[in-house]
């Protein structure tokens, strides 16, 4: 990287550049924006306005395609602003105006460039407990009633950052809808984290199941690191989930608190709504697969990286041994979420999955 940790002494931007590289640049961001942006960050306090600067040249080139007729250079000019916009405030959680900002922009950026996916995405609106979930939907081109595939980001991830593993589900034939739950994304200024993921997840299989155009009763489940702790809950209480696939999942985040990065407790801390340390703790006390797996009766694939410096791998050895249906797959050299590894894991997940969903 351009931005060497011996040029910073910011601590959060020293983990910025030590380990978030692979992670950008598989989710599509480029790795020359990446260079090019971290060397212009020597603070933390400059991080989300250095990549609005990217973000903004984005915007910029969208504009100009547009007006020049050029339409699919704006779509995906678009979708560059919005992945920049979102690296920007993921974890940027010290300056709230400037969160609240990045966030906004995230998503209007990339509801401009949605259709110049492929396949396009449809930006939906799903209820919930009295507010509004949003998801971004998308369909195989040529398959009549696909299966789906429910898709659950974590801490700082959101929909918008699914649609790059997202892609190779749609090129098995499998609908994918990545939903931003409480706590994340554009509803992370409505409601603060639920623990208890079953219920938005349960919302959102029943909007799936009033779409003619899917067939959610072959319905799959998906969801990475914080995610992954949702996803096997969803998978030990919802009936309706085929298959599950957890990535990088956080067994037990109390466990860990004291090892986690300080930009991962800043992000948990003002995304579950403590006030304290002493709530903090109390809260993360309520991320513990402690149980789940004994109940889970349906295939689940654990995938986790054994050098992840977020979810310890022990987690996943013990959720997998506590489980009847779990197949643990592990990389050696693997990373949080498995970016360092990014075609090799998401190939294999998406071909497990069409596998169980034909079934």
């Amino acid at each position: 990287m351009s931005a060497s940790e011996t040029e910073v002494v910011d601590e959060r931007v020293a983990v910025a550049t030590k380990h978030w590289g692979p992670r950008f640049v598989a989710q599509g961001v480029d790795l020359n924006d990446f260079n090019r942006t971290l060397a212009r960050i020597k603070r933390w306090d400059d991080w989300c306005r250095e990549w609005g600067v990217t973000a903004a040249e984005y915007e910029r080139a969208a504009e100009v395609a547009e007006a020049g007729g050029r339409t699919v250079t704006a779509g995906q000019s678009w979708l560059r602003a919005s992945l920049c916009w979102h690296f920007g405030k993921f974890v940027f959680v010290q300056d709230l105006a400037q969160l609240k900002a990045a966030s906004d922009r995230t998503a209007a950026c990339y509801a401009r460039g949605a259709w110049a996916l492929e396949p396009p995405a449809e930006m939906v609106a799903i209820p919930y407990d009295g507010i509004t979930m949003r998801g971004v939907f998308r369909k195989p081109a040529g398959v009549t009633r696909p299966p789906v595939l429910l898709m659950i980001p974590g801490l700082d991830s959101v929909k918008e950052e699914l649609q790059a593993t997202a892609e190779h589900f749609l090129r098995r034939g499998i609908a994918t809808l990545a939903i931003d739950g409480p706590g994340q994304g554009e509803m992370e200024f409505e409601r603060d984290i639920e623990p208890a993921y079953e219920k938005p997840a349960g919302a959102a299989i029943d909007w799936l199941e009033k779409r003619d155009d899917v067939d959610a009763s072959r319905l799959g489940l998906y969801g990475v690191s914080l995610g992954g702790y949702y996803a096997v809950r969803v998978a030990a209480t919802e009936t309706r989930v085929r298959a599950t696939i957890e990535l990088a999942g956080t067994y037990s985040l109390a466990s860990h608190w004291d090892k986690r990065s300080v930009v991962s407790r800043d992000a948990f801390i003002k995304r579950s709504g403590a006030r304290d340390e002493a709530e903090v703790r109390e809260l993360a006390k309520l991320i513990d697969m402690e149980g789940l797996g004994q109940r889970i009766s349906r295939p689940i694939l654990v995938l986790h990286g054994m050098r992840d410096p977020i979810a310890p791998f022990e987690g996943a050895e013990r959720l997998a041994a506590e489980t009847r249906m779990a197949e643990l797959i592990a990389y050696e050299d693997g990373n949080h979420g498995m970016t360092n590894r990014a075609f090799e894991s998401r190939v294999l997940m998406s071909d497990w999955l069409a596998e169980q969903l034909a079934r």
